[in-house]
């Protein structure tokens, strides 16, 4: 499911500081000229990476999302190039130094087969030695952190509530419902994610060709964490 008017509120409720980690993560392992972002969401990654002097196309599966990353980047006098783009099936018209996936949006495939298309996309469009980084939430969060999950926050513009339940394999259902008080309406959306045990990700990266490192939270791997993050690489 892509995002929908949840998006217009996606950065209200996100921590700067988590950008921030990312960016420094991404810096750190590669110095590559050329990305292109699967799941850009509002372009916050994008937009750090623009001005960094990185060229990048952006892609998102949601209309909504590419308007707010587009958006966002011209108010700050940037020019980002954004694309709608299915992670599971798209093609570029010249091969990318780094393929971005992050914030969890690899979890939103959930058929085991089609994470294999994402796979196989990216190893093609990347440059031999080219970098591929995205991240998954943990087993251990969909399991122990996110079960039966309740976040709500209030302000004089908006209600939020956040409820996750989870089937403790892998599976969580996101409901979030958004009380706009400015504007007197309600935003009200199901998100499905799914995370697969470790080894499976490990085989079907090996499958397509890929060798990796696995990080945890920025750090060093650690299994009950949050995040996984895998930086792979293209062969020669």
């Amino acid at each position: 499911m892509s995002y929908q008017q949840f998006a217009y509120y996606y950065d209200s409720l996100m921590d700067p500081q988590f950008y921030n980690d990312y960016e420094d993560f991404i810096l750190k392992h590669t110095d590559a000229d050329f990305f292109l972002e699967l799941g850009c969401g509002t372009g916050e990654i994008a937009i750090r990476l623009l001005k960094k002097e990185k060229s990048i196309l952006a892609t998102d599966l949601s209309e909504d999302m590419l308007y707010i990353a587009s958006e966002k980047a011209s108010s700050e006098g940037l020019c980002l190039d954004v694309q709608q783009a299915d992670m599971i099936d798209f093609q570029v018209t010249h091969p990318v130094d780094c393929v971005l996936c992050l914030c969890d949006s690899l979890n939103y495939i959930i058929d085991k087969n089609d994470i294999i298309k994402v796979f196989s996309n990216v190893y093609q469009a990347l440059k031999p030695k080219g970098i591929f980084i995205f991240d998954i939430n943990s087993m251990y969060k969909c399991n122990i952190i996110l079960d039966n999950y309740h976040e709500e926050s209030h302000d004089e513009d908006y209600d939020f509530y956040w409820d996750v339940t989870s089937n403790n394999r892998g599976d969580i259902y996101h409901h979030i419902i958004i009380n706009d008080l400015e504007n007197n309406e309600q935003i009200d959306e199901i998100h499905h994610q799914k995370t697969y045990e470790l080894d499976i990700y490990k085989s079907l990266l090996d499958n397509t060709g890929f060798t990796y490192e696995i990080f945890s939270d920025f750090d060093k791997y650690n299994e009950e964490s949050e995040r996984l993050i895998f930086v792979c690489r293209k062969g020669e």
